[in-house]
């Protein structure tokens, strides 16, 4: 790389990282207002405040990655059915007993119209279907990585079909965010579907904006918009007009940047027609408002983006069902049979199942076939592929000839399927994707039906055979990224070198496996459990631990570790009152831990005393919550506040899930210092946090506030100070000074186990590279 790449590459970074914190910029009005509601506990009533159902679902998280079930709209008997949860949370539900079932550790967001207000009674309503003790975890957020736990939903428990109604108030709450959504993370299983069975979600809303527009549709960061997305807003309170900037790049929507033209800016309405959306492309917008009195300068807007979706659906075989709009009435057949199927299914609940046959001799194949009214155009430039994916059985007989076949009304294209015949016996979902320019002599802007067929292979006059396959996601889709084709140096996974991947890379420059740390012998701790193959406690002050659940030891660090499963199991620490007494003003907390690669992902590693919806725990340390790679926690002083909280996102997944790690939280309160400490090294810091270490008479480990721990713990050490570097140095090295292990970063391109400029130069080759597919 050249003196005058190198620069160019560090001075767009520069760019780019303003552009990362403009696309996210929080205006000084919003600040003001997440301001007065820490100050006010929470409480910013407004007039007109009402009580509304979501607006929009932020997430459906199914760990299983099946699809969703519930309850549906014929009676509280039509249970388990598939459904989808946007259709059924978001807004009025369909029927008062229609719902949702969250298993254990799914979990869905609801956003909200505007901001969560606290008003006269209760503010959040729940109901859940089925009474059978199911429970659920309810967190206010605001929507965009903020959250505060208000405690757990618990259904009624006489094992009757009957709703109830949970109630939370958030007066006195102290917040430093704008809460405008709410997550429910399921616990426990029960019922017969069996889970937490939401049936709606309720919550007093302020839906007014302050001096900025507000609400916009798509929602900030909103993903697969459709392509003939409308924008939306809520106007400032004294607007009269708006003045809209739109476009793909910052230039388009910063201070010099010219509104759009058509319509004639300022407008009067709150809505803009952007007009054919490029699929997969990130757009910003921005709304600035006008007051025609001349009382107020415009007001200029937040900067808010959306990506519009990469594929157009032709068919996801979601809309039918088996008495208003059954499938046979969409996809005619010639010897054969189509139903739907819910098991398997690739996308959300549904797919077609096909039922075919075929005998050379006679001439007698099996084909279905969607007509399209009015036609469909194809001929896009940014369309590439047609894609579909296609399920086999086992059982199926005979090596047939699958096939798609296209018409514009004039002419066919038959294109048969170039991969293994054997392909139709798989018992897995398998992309079928046809290259749009391959179809020649089809007018694509006039597409009048597609066909799927199974007959004789050609070549083999005797072929015969029957069975079934299942049809799923057909789709229209543009050049995307697979993860075969991407460049060495892309870590972001955009099959693009770019400054996302020179972050990465700047982010653990000159890292190495091979670390020696100055270290210090630490004095003795207070409690030290080491479970081999029991909790006892070494230190000799014999604050021993009792087992519940079913907890087993595996290989640890050092000789055996113990293994909680994530459900309910835990330690318990027999005399935690007295321990935790010796403990005023500062504490450290160090282990070994490896999360299992698991669904469970609201782990609890140790929590104090906690009772949902009255009292939060002094001490709760969670790693690996939410989201892959997930967040890690470390609350610690009472009474429990967000000054006494120490927390972020984790990098990589492997920094709690899938190898050992050796972790130390500590806290001075003295100092107001809080510090975590990852493999040796200091990891993240904070000041301002005072609150004293007291009132703790119960102590947990592998479970707690936000659920239960899955994976292992060894070498679990508790101390009556704050650990200096070198003495978390040498517990984390057993008195060493030397830590080794393999690095986390993926940008070890050079793989020798250090990061430096020879990794840069294989980056730079690579720089601007894109790789897509086709």
């Amino acid at each position: 790389m050249h003196g005058a790449g190198f620069v160019s590459i560090v001075a767009n970074s520069a760019l780019w990282l303003g552009w990362r914190v403009r696309m996210k910029k929080v205006s000084p009005l919003a600040s003001a207002i997440a301001s007065l509601v820490f100050a006010l506990g929470g409480t910013v009533s407004a007039l007109g405040a009402t009580m509304e159902y979501p607006h929009f679902l932020l997430d459906a998280y199914n760990p299983d990655g099946g699809c969703w079930s519930g309850m549906g709209v014929r009676g509280w008997w039509d249970w388990p059915v598939p459904v989808v949860p946007e259709k059924w949370l978001v807004g009025p539900p369909p029927k008062e007993y229609t719902g949702v079932t969250l298993p254990t550790d799914h979990w869905v967001e609801l956003k909200f119209r505007g901001r969560i207000v606290d008003g006269s009674g209760d503010d959040i309503r729940l109901i859940e279907l089925g009474q059978c003790g199911e429970q659920a975890l309810v967190f206010l957020t605001d929507g965009i990585g903020q959250e505060y736990l208000l405690g757990r939903a618990k259904a009624l428990s006489p094992g009757e079909h009957a709703p109830t109604n949970i109630d939370f108030n958030i007066s006195g709450i102290s917040l430093p965010f704008i809460p405008c959504a709410i997550r429910l993370v399921a616990t426990t299983m029960g019922g017969g579907s069996p889970g937490f069975d939401i049936a709606n979600v309720r919550a007093r809303i302020d839906g007014g904006c302050g001096e900025t527009a507000c609400n916009p549709h798509p929602i900030d960061g909103e993903e697969n918009v459709p392509p003939d997305a409308i924008l939306t807003w809520s106007p400032g309170y004294f607007a009269d007009k708006h003045i809209i900037y739109f476009g793909t790049s910052l230039s388009d929507v910063d201070e010099d940047a010219a509104p759009v033209g058509d319509p004639p800016q300022p407008q009067d309405a709150n809505s803009f027609d952007p007009c054919d959306l490029e699929l997969g492309k990130t757009y910003v917008w921005r709304i600035d408002e006008v007051d025609l009195s001349g009382t107020h300068d415009p007001v200029t807007g937040d900067v808010w983006s959306f990506t519009v979706a990469d594929c157009l659906v032709v068919d996801n075989f979601e809309s039918y069902d088996a008495i208003d709009n059954p499938i046979s009435d969409a996809w005619a057949v010639h010897d054969g049979s189509v139903f739907i199927s819910n098991d398997p299914a690739h996308g959300c609940t549904q797919s077609m199942r096909f039922h075919y046959a075929f005998d050379y001799e006679r001439l007698y194949y099996s084909e279905t076939t969607r007509a399209f009214s009015p036609p469909q155009d194809w001929a896009s430039s940014d369309l590439k592929v047609l894609e579909l994916f296609f399920y086999g059985l086992a059982g199926n007989v005979g090596d047939g000839q699958m096939y798609v076949t296209l018409s514009d009304g004039d002419a066919n294209a038959v294109v048969p399927y170039d991969g293994d015949a054997n392909d139709e016996r798989v018992q897995e979902w398998q992309p079928w994707r046809i290259m749009l320019d391959s179809l020649a002599g089809l007018n694509l802007a006039n597409m009048v039906s597609i066909s799927i067929g199974m007959r004789s292979t050609p070549d083999d006059p005797s072929s015969s055979g029957s069975g079934t396959v299942y049809f799923d996601d057909i789709r229209l889709c543009i050049s995307r990224c697979f993860q075969n084709d991407r460049p060495a140096a892309d870590f972001s996974g955009n099959c693009a070198v770019g400054y996302e991947d020179l972050d990465e890379m700047a982010y653990s420059w000159l890292d190495r496996a091979h670390n020696v740390y100055p270290i210090a012998a630490p004095n003795a701790p207070l409690a030290w459990y080491k479970f081999d193959e029991d909790c006892n406690d070494s230190s000799g002050n014999d604050y021993h631990g009792e087992l519940f659940g079913e907890p087993n030891y595996a290989e640890g660090v050092y000789g055996q570790a113990i293994r909680f499963d994530g459900n309910n199991t835990c330690v318990k620490v027999i005399g935690a009152a007295d321990l935790f007494a010796k403990i005023s003003t500062a504490v450290t907390i160090a282990f070994w831990q490896n999360g299992a690669d698991s669904p469970h992902h609201t782990d609890t590693l140790c929590c104090s005393n906690y009772t949902y919806g009255v009292d939060n725990p002094a001490i709760a340390i969670n790693l690996g919550c939410w989201r892959q790679p997930g967040k890690y926690r470390w609350d610690c002083g009472y009474p429990w506040s967000f000054g006494n909280r120490l927390g972020g996102d984790h990098r990589y997944k492997s920094e709690w899930s899938g190898r050992w790690n050796h972790w130390a939280f500590t806290k001075d309160a003295d100092t107001g210092i809080m510090q975590v400490f990852l493999n040796g090294a200091l990891y993240d810091s904070r000041t301002d946090a005072n609150s004293p270490i007291s009132g703790i008479t119960l102590f947990e480990i592998g479970s707690g506030w936000y659920g239960a721990y899955d994976g292992l713990i060894d070498d679990f050490r508790i101390y009556d100070y704050a650990l200096a570097h070198p003495e978390v140095a040498y517990i984390a090295t057993n008195g060493t000074g030397i830590f080794d292990q393999p690095l986390m970063s993926p940008a070890d391109l050079y793989t020798d186990d250090l990061i430096n400029f020879k990794d840069f130069a294989i980056l730079a080759d690579g720089w601007l590279d894109q790789r897509l597919w086709p």
